[in-house]
């Protein structure tokens, strides 16, 4: 990709004082999307005018930075009628000449800070390829997001400048890959997610790498095609206990939909049992064996995640995280004692961090349990499901009642062989301890309603009870209740009015 830099972007970049201090920014992005910074032989012509010895020095010495246009393109007629009139000024002319540049496609974009020119590029159907610095920056921060950042829960995101490599975690990749801790070394400015123990010992980790269409896939058989993808780069898992795969699993996806790629892939090697262990974990959330990649003498599994593609005979968690939106919607009340510990990502404003931090195995999970005595039983996997949380306090409720998150139901049971049965259901899923799930057995087994749902998304908004009044969603004066049916028009209202897109 050619991106031709106006005049202004040039004295921006290279004057001795700031003059824009977003140009850094820009050229950063230029670089890590690899453009070629291109200026035209107008804009060396500018540059020398400029009467300053030291400022000549300083373009005689930075100039050869950038590549230079050797022609200058002859505008055709139609291009000069389309914009006719507007070269009043020798300005204007530079102008209109680096224009037909891009109009004729020597270049693929032009950054200036001329408004005229923006203008001008309306008239020419080129609105859509010439940018000022801000709107290329926010163009491209929105098409390559950094790696999205989780508040709650011990995994965060870490510079591997941070994170001791000669951790006993990492000898596994030493000892597979050659010259691990030299790749590790030169990643130091760059993101990963970690997870430690509260003796700083290293449970898990995680990085993600986009690529584009171009990427070179030799080494892979069958060979891919090109198109966006999500790599995962480095990914591992020690044996804990409490789910941690899963969360790991929930940030690739989120990362995946956030980066808008095609597909997701792996390659490991499947020689030790947390491998294995890693190998069954994809697998499960619809990743599929596509080939093999040549690692040395040896060969990696490649698992590949197809993004954007529904499969009816396939199961919600093997879809996740593409959705079927055509499947039915319900709200699923959940007391305010329960709802955090389960759902710590859609932690209220109100509630204390720090007591969801914990190891409790459900706050990880991206599959969650949860248990209801509903007489509806009507759902089906697929279906979503909208957590609506209560109020605790009386006459508060209609504010302290909210909407707070997105659910896909994976699966449901009403009916179990035995307590056993029942228990390793809702085994390390659920908010609610051993002994209240034993007393919902002793007492109500009859009437049980165990709801596996999937961990969609938190509303980026919070709706309250008296929002659902006020928009006829849910009747006044009443709350909803387990499995009202919530019609499509205000399942997207809900979305719509909590600014959250799934």
């Amino acid at each position: 990709m050619r991106a031709l830099l106006d005049t202004n972007i040039v004295i921006h970049r290279e004057n001795t004082k700031p003059t824009n201090y977003a140009i850094g920014e820009l050229f950063h992005w230029l670089d890590v999307l690899k453009y070629d910074k291109v200026i035209h032989p107008y804009t060396i012509s500018e540059l020398r005018k400029y009467m300053n010895d030291d400022m000549q020095r300083l373009y005689d010495a930075k100039l050869p930075a950038y590549i230079q246009m050797k022609t200058v393109g002859v505008q055709t007629e139609e291009f000069s009628k389309l914009l006719a009139g507007t070269a009043k000024t020798k300005n204007d002319l530079i102008d209109n000449q680096l224009l037909f540049e891009l109009y004729c496609n020597k270049v693929d974009i032009l950054i200036t800070e001329d408004r005229g020119m923006n203008a001008k590029a309306k008239c020419l159907g080129l609105e859509d390829r010439v940018f000022t610095i801000d709107s290329f920056i926010c163009k491209m921060t929105a098409e390559n997001p950094e790696l999205i950042e989780y508040k709650f829960l011990r995994v965060k995101k870490e510079y591997f400048g941070n994170i001791d490599v000669n951790n006993p975690f990492f000898d596994t990749f030493k000892k597979d890959y050659p010259g691990f801790n030299d790749w590790f070394q030169r990643k130091c400015d760059e993101e990963a997610y970690v997870c430690e123990n509260d003796k700083g010992g290293i449970l898990g980790f995680l990085y993600l790498k986009t690529e584009d269409e171009k990427e070179n896939y030799n080494d892979i058989c069958p060979l891919f095609k090109p198109a966006k993808r999500l790599k995962i780069g480095t990914f591992k898992v020690e044996t804990s206990g409490f789910r941690l795969g899963e969360r790991f699993i929930k940030i690739i996806f989120d990362n995946a939909i956030e980066r808008n790629v095609s597909e997701i892939y792996v390659t490991l090697f499947k020689n030790r049992p947390e491998l294995e262990r890693l190998y069954r974990l994809l697998i499960k959330w619809g990743f599929f064996e596509y080939g093999i990649k040549k690692s040395g003498e040896n060969e990696e599994t490649v698992l590949v995640k197809k993004l954007g593609v529904y499969y009816k005979n396939k199961s919600p968690k093997y879809n996740f995280p593409n959705l079927n939106y055509e499947s039915n919607k319900f709200f699923l009340p959940i007391e305010a004692k329960y709802h955090t510990p389960l759902l710590p990502d859609s932690q209220l404003k109100t509630e204390n961090e720090v007591d969801f931090l914990g190891d409790q195995p459900q706050k990880y999970a991206l599959e969650k349990v949860y248990i209801s005595f509903s007489y509806v039983r009507n759902m089906k996997p697929g279906d979503f499901v909208v957590i609506y949380r209560k109020g605790e306090k009386e006459g508060r409720k209609a504010y302290e009642s909210v909407v707070s998150t997105i659910g896909v139901i994976d699966s449901y049971r009403d009916k179990f062989n035995n307590k056993e049965d029942f228990l390793k259901y809702c085994q390390n899923r659920t908010v609610f301890t051993k002994e209240e799930l034993e007393s919902f057995w002793n007492k109500k087994k009859d009437q049980l309603l165990v709801i596996k749902f999937i961990y969609v998304k938190s509303l980026t908004k919070r709706l309250t009870l008296k929002c659902l009044w006020e928009n006829n969603i849910v009747p006044e004066q009443k709350g909803p209740r387990p499995f009202d049916k919530i019609s499509d028009n205000n399942f997207r209202l809900i979305l719509n009015k909590s600014n959250t897109n799934i």
